[in-house]
């Protein structure tokens, strides 16, 4: 599974529709900022739909879709696995982002009719140690199999516990020590504001460590 393939995919296909407008004040780009994070994370659209004039529909079916291109991202396509697990893994990408952890603080003009953002974050770490603890559980089962299951079948029962000890951890997840990311509200060469995206990959990491998985 490829941590990376599970977010920044979907950030990415956010922001790819995601307009700015023109003119914008210190409070509209905080709002802005915050806009993108809480569909992207959260599912939570009032404001996103403000900032792109779209329905309701039309937001819910762009995230939705974007989940589901964050699981081909990830290789849950050529796995073989059940119908019943790719579903139960989707679902927990959906809440795992969801408790993705941040304030977005004021913003501050920078010059160049620019603003800076700071967002403070908590880093999620509650799949610290997965590695170890799914390996533990497969070599166990493995032992205990009279004869050797074919390779779809391993790749359910390992996926299946991998689930089992993700949701465990789910249920009381932890976080790091808070950090401040900067990101950087900014007008394009026609006066049109966006962020970029290398801003939204280091927030990306700053809130989903990619030693996380570990």
């Amino acid at each position: 599974m490829k941590k990376r393939g599970l977010l920044a995919v979907l950030l990415i296909a956010v922001m790819a529709l995601l307009c700015g407008c023109k003119g914008m004040s210190a409070e509209d780009a905080q709002s802005y900022a915050k806009s993108i994070m809480d569909a992207s994370y959260k599912g939570e659209f009032d404001k996103y739909i403000e900032w792109t004039k779209s329905t309701e529909e039309e937001a819910k079916k762009l995230y939705e879709g974007n989940i589901d291109a964050t699981m081909q991202e990830a290789g849950f396509s050529g796995l073989g696995l059940s119908e019943e697990l790719t579903a139960n893994y989707r679902q927990l990408f959906l809440d795992m982002i969801k408790q993705a952890k941040y304030e977005v603080g004021e913003a501050k003009e920078s010059g160049d009719k620019a603003y800076t953002v700071d967002v403070t974050v908590e880093p999620f770490t509650a799949f610290e140690g997965l590695q170890e603890e799914v390996k533990d559980a497969v070599t166990k089962e493995m032992e205990s199999l009279t004869e050797t299951p074919d390779q779809n079948a391993i790749n359910e029962m390992v996926f299946q516990k991998m689930y089992d000890v993700m949701m465990q951890k789910m249920a009381a997840p932890s976080y790091g020590e808070p950090t401040t990311v900067t990101i950087t509200v900014k007008p394009d060469s026609n006066g049109v504001y966006y962020i970029d995206q290398s801003d939204m990959t280091a927030l990306d990491d700053a809130l989903f460590p990619s030693d996380n998985l570990k």
